[in-house]
């Protein structure tokens, strides 16, 4: 039997997800190799896959990464034509490490020296100081809590979710049209609405005159 040595491209890696940054992909962005539109925020206590225990978890600290494409967390510089990436010259650090025949380094790399967005966002940047309020004001729901209950949540939390994703969506589209942000740019500035990762979880969304309304069946 032969053992794998180097990549197939058979493109699993890359559809599997893009790659979060880290402290030596910070130039990539310093030199607009990488836009902030390429980038997705996962903020602190979302869901995510720890690649370490393999398991779907809140995270413990903010991190970046490359977005995902039509609908999936594909990696948006992923040519499925040419098997191959669009940035390869200028991958990230945790693309360059990866051997999915031995994940031994890149698993070494995860979770450590993770690029935040107060990292890029300068402090005179207006958006800086929106940011930071956004996390105050619309901190996340305990996602461990929802995970625990999310079969027979009551009808309780449901409408106190349901507040806090209003709470979200009013804060943030005050901030796209008073500075004009694109979608790229809300969800590097704020994260995926708390709607959207509820809805993950079962929960069924609705936009309504009153607002976003919450159901769970």
């Amino acid at each position: 039997m032969t053992h794998q040595n180097e990549c197939k491209r058979c493109g699993t890696c890359c559809e599997n997800g893009g790659p979060a940054l880290h402290g030596q992909d910070l130039p990539l962005i310093e030199k607009g190799l990488l836009s902030i539109e390429y980038l997705i925020t996962i903020r602190k206590g979302e869901l995510a896959h720890d690649p370490v225990t393999d398991t779907i978890k809140p995270v413990k600290n903010e991190f970046l990464k490359i977005k995902g494409t039509k609908g999936s967390w594909a990696c948006a510089f992923y040519d499925k034509n040419k098997k191959g990436c669009a940035r390869y010259d200028n991958r990230p650090i945790s693309c360059g490490v990866l051997k999915c025949w031995d994940t031994k380094e890149s698993l070494g790399l995860a979770g450590k020296d993770l690029v935040s967005r107060l990292d890029i966002v300068k402090e005179n940047s207006p958006m800086r100081e929106r940011m930071i309020t956004h996390e105050l004001l619309c901190p996340l729901p305990d996602m461990n809590a929802i995970l625990r209950t999310v079969s027979r949540p009551s009808r309780k939390t449901v409408k106190k979710l349901e507040l806090i994703s209003n709470k979200d969506i009013t804060y943030r589209m005050k901030a796209v049209d008073e500075f004009n942000l694109s979608v790229e740019q809300e969800l590097f500035y704020f994260g995926r609405p708390v709607f959207e990762l509820l809805s993950v979880l079962g929960f069924t969304v609705s936009e309504t005159p009153k607002g976003i309304k919450l159901e769970f069946k």
